[in-house]
């Protein structure tokens, strides 16, 4: 069965969110922050590196150029049609005829002239040292201040200035340039903290991530060992002492009495019964049967153990079969691992608690997430009942993991629990 179901609900209890990553839209960077897809170990390439990355990036030098030319441009053209609004208003009352459009003009070819030099020497790159920055800056400066001169000799602002008329344009309009550009580097310098702070947050958080999934790694390599060798070392040593057992019993049988045989069988029953039963679920719990080969096959063996008398279904989609193949598969041991555990818990829930006859549980890929939908006829529950606590350590490890989980139930008509676990391939794929 491949087809999806839909269940309506009235009580639905959220137990789980995940978390966005903060620095993704801002610096364009995220380094690869998950090792190999089989094993799940975690790798740290990149994340060291990430802040001059993220700093020398083309994205972060555009921006930086542009609130450098935007702040200055903006300071230097209200400076210059202030000050030619300024000039009018004084000569004005003096009964002058002053060409305010004409000293405009002239002001604004300065803001050109100055925004012109910025970008040219490149005083936006992170690389500039300080004193090709002062360089940049002084040149805008004078560079605009003789644009601005020449550009008012060229309109007739002034025909035949004096001396001290030439050194006041050119100096007033130098220091107003330099002010404006340097204003200007304030405010890109003033972003380029913010960015960096940005960076260094995300540079936490993916540091945080890497532990996580190095102690998922380490959990699931341990659960296997364990499993292992209980069902290893331990069934052997126990069918060993059976064995011995059933030869002291063959031995024995004429020289002690019948209740002391009796005694010695039922003792070999019970090591035969905690061989088969008690140390093989233990294993399982550690680490389920088939999980080796893919996710999929460990939840049909899961579903394989329950009693005859409940009726189970699994319904996979193309896309999941494909992303579990056992060949090839794109699901570390981790995301395998806390798949299951999602359904064993919801079906143990739903046998338990909710006296379910019927189970049936969906595996669907949607965006870059595996979706597991658990639903059972059982008795639900309401609003005074929340999910056990099996259920919401689950929630949490998927919370770690950026995923959810949604327990939904109607009382007297089933519950739903759908689990939403991120896949690391497929994320680091997509961006």
């Amino acid at each position: 069965m491949e087809r999806n179901s839909g269940w309506s609900s009235t009580t639905t209890t959220r137990v789980g969110a995940a978390d966005s990553d903060i620095a993704d839209s801002m610096v364009g960077v995220r380094p690869r922050c998950v090792g190999d897809a089989r094993t799940g170990r975690p790798s740290d390439d990149g994340v060291h590196r990430m802040p001059t990355a993220v700093m020398r990036s083309a994205a972060a030098v555009r921006a930086d150029r542009r609130i450098l030319l935007l702040a200055a441009g903006t300071v230097m053209t209200a400076f210059a049609i202030g000050a030619a609004a300024q000039t009018a208003w004084v000569y004005g009352n003096q009964g002058g005829v002053v060409p305010v459009t004409d000293r405009i003009l002239a002001n604004l070819s300065a803001v050109a002239a100055m925004l012109l030099i910025l970008a040219l020497t490149g005083v936006s790159l992170p690389q500039r040292g300080a004193l090709t920055v002062v360089a940049g800056v002084l040149g805008a400066g004078v560079t605009a201040s003789g644009v601005r001169f020449a550009s008012q000799l060229a309109l007739d602002v002034y025909v035949d200035p004096s001396q001290s008329v030439i050194v006041a344009e050119l100096s007033s309009g130098a220091a107003v340039a330099w002010v404006a550009a340097t204003m200007g580097l304030a405010a890109m310098l003033s972003q380029r903290r913010l960015r960096l702070q940005v960076v260094n947050a995300a540079q936490d958080r993916l540091r945080i991530e890497l532990a996580l999934q190095a102690l998922q790694h380490e959990e699931v390599r341990v659960r296997r060992e364990v499993a292992e060798g209980l069902h290893g070392s331990m069934q052997q040593r126990l069918v060993l002492v059976v064995a011995r057992l059933d030869r002291l019993l063959d031995s024995v049988g004429d020289v002690v009495g019948p209740d002391d045989v009796e005694l010695l069988r039922q003792v070999r029953s019970e090591i035969e019964t905690v061989r088969e039963a008690d140390v093989r679920a233990t294993s399982r719990m550690l680490y389920p049967d088939q999980l080796e080969v893919g996710m999929v096959p460990a939840i049909r063996s899961l579903l394989g153990r329950i009693p005859a008398a409940v009726n189970t279904r699994l319904g996979v989609t193309d896309e999941v079969r494909t992303l579990d193949d056992p060949s090839e598969s794109r699901l570390n041991r981790s995301e395998r691992l806390l798949a299951v555990r999602v359904v064993e818990e919801a079906i143990s829930n739903a046998l338990r608690h909710g006296r379910a006859q019927v189970v049936d549980v969906r595996v669907s890929l949607v965006d870059d997430a595996l979706e597991l939908r658990v639903s059972d006829d059982g008795r639900g529950f309401g609003d005074e009942a929340g999910p056990a606590s099996g259920t919401a350590r689950l929630a949490d490890r998927l919370r770690l993991a950026g995923g959810d989980l949604r327990v939904t139930s109607v009382p007297g008509d089933g519950t739903q629990v759908v689990a939403r676990l991120p896949v690391d391939s497929l994320r680091t794929a997509t961006l």
